[in-house]
């Protein structure tokens, strides 16, 4: 019984690093603690002032591993709360979640990619973004959405421009996940 004891004290002891909502990120101000996020895992991107900056899908997925507590104003925030939140920011975000979830559980290292076109962009494991270049792009999409052939067309083209492999990860209504490699091909 003394033992339960000990593990509890040790458990509530651990401090928990942690972010204050602010619009659609999540900033964690505390220098050590971003650092701590940042240089493990990679998460989020470093600001002046060693603040670092997270997306929503980046701290759902920190905020649900216990790894981060999210506050807005003087409240914490819970998992269903932030989900809400990012839902009516964006009506994909729940499907990207998933993705996120099971590229970070699988080891790869996942930032976001909006600036090259796609959810996503992963590294292998062991690479260092910044020192190395994203392996991959991937597209978040639930199960059902239908795609014309220009849309296709459109992400083949945009993998094969910036040289990456172009995922596309479907979200089914349980939650599964299944994943399409997209790519140009020469007969």
């Amino acid at each position: 019984m003394a033992k339960k004891k000990d593990q509890s004290k040790n458990n509530s002891s651990k401090k928990i690093p942690s972010g204050k909502l602010i619009g659609s990120k999540v900033l964690v101000s505390d220098e050590k603690e971003a650092n701590t996020l940042y240089q493990k895992s990679f998460f989020g991107e470093m600001k002046a002032g060693g603040k670092l900056n997270l997306s929503l899908i980046e701290a759902l997925y920190l905020l649900e591993k216990e790894k981060l507590d999210i506050i807005q104003g003087k409240k914490k925030i819970k998992f269903e709360e932030l989900m809400d939140k990012a839902v009516q920011e964006d009506p994909l975000a729940y499907v990207q979640y998933v993705t996120y979830d099971d590229l970070r559980e699988r080891g790869y290292i996942v930032k976001t990619g909006f600036k090259f076109g796609a959810h996503f962009r992963i590294y292998n494991r062991g690479d260092i973004p910044g020192e190395a270049h994203s392996s991959c792009m991937v597209h978040c999409l639930p199960e059902n959405f239908q795609m014309s052939l220009t849309d296709i067309s459109r992400i083949v083209r945009l993998g094969h421009s910036v040289k990456k492999k172009m995922w596309i990860a479907a979200v089914d209504n349980e939650g599964d996940l299944t994943y399409y490699e997209v790519k140009r091909i020469k007969p």
